[in-house]
């Protein structure tokens, strides 16, 4: 019987998920691994303090609800209006396993997109809502994104065509959307070489690296806990 991509992507996550299970194989979030980028010894203090829920991440929680009604509950169903040529839009868990060339460590690299657009039987775009003070894209943003790709990409093969990825984010300050969209064919490289190089961090083959800017410590929920700020340079 004729299964949509959807169904094989549903499939593929529970067998990985399993395989991890079985072989103990730690679970790393691409939502960590994104927000990584701008300072690596932050994750070090939210594993050192927990993390810190603030307005902006409750407000984001009630706008991801407002912005993605669905209902995924019955996955044959969604298989069906799929196959049938119809636009859909859902949301599912991806992932993939990864193993350090060097050191041979595994690690299960998995997440969940806000949106997988399918239309026809084919991915139309991923999408990502953000909730911030502006309504700016950061590049972290599109890391996330190119990492829900090409887990995808890595469960199901490689795709014979491009598809969109486009980033929401919505201001808490005046309440304006904005909204960037771009191909995956034009960041999936860039992207997997940055994976790589975060990677090394959280298997432990170099030591965090610090912020790049103050700019970015003036914003960090820990920067009164932070005893390397003075590591970094002036804006």
């Amino acid at each position: 019987m004729r299964k949509s991509i959807l169904h094989l992507i549903c499939s593929k996550f529970l067998e990985l998920s399993d395989l991890a299970r079985r072989y103990k194989i730690p679970r790393i979030f691409i939502s960590d691994i994104s927000s990584s980028v701008y300072c690596e010894w932050r994750k070090i203090l939210e594993l050192r303090y927990g993390k810190s829920d603030t307005e902006e991440m409750a407000l984001g929680r009630k706008l991801h609800d407002e912005f993605f009604a669905y209902d995924v509950s019955d996955i044959d169903e969604i298989d069906k209006l799929i196959l049938k040529g119809e636009r859909v839009g859902v949301a599912t868990r991806v992932g993939f396993i990864w193993e350090d060339e060097k050191t041979k460590l595994r690690a299960f690299i998995t997440g969940e997109p806000d949106l997988i657009v399918f239309s026809g039987e084919k991915i139309e775009k991923i999408v990502e809502l953000k909730t911030r003070k502006k309504a700016e894209v950061y590049s972290s943003d599109i890391i996330q994104l190119g990492l829900y790709s090409i887990s995808i990409e890595k469960m199901i093969g490689n795709f014979p065509y491009d598809f969109t990825l486009e980033v929401i984010v919505k201001s808490t300050s005046d309440n304006n959307s904005f909204s960037h969209v771009f191909s995956f064919s034009d960041v999936k490289n860039t992207i997997f070489e940055e994976f790589k190089r975060i990677m090394d961090f959280i298997v432990g083959k170099r030591p965090p690296a610090v912020a790049s800017s103050q700019k970015i410590c003036i914003s960090c929920l820990y920067q009164n806990l932070c005893s390397r700020r003075s590591e970094v340079r002036e804006s």
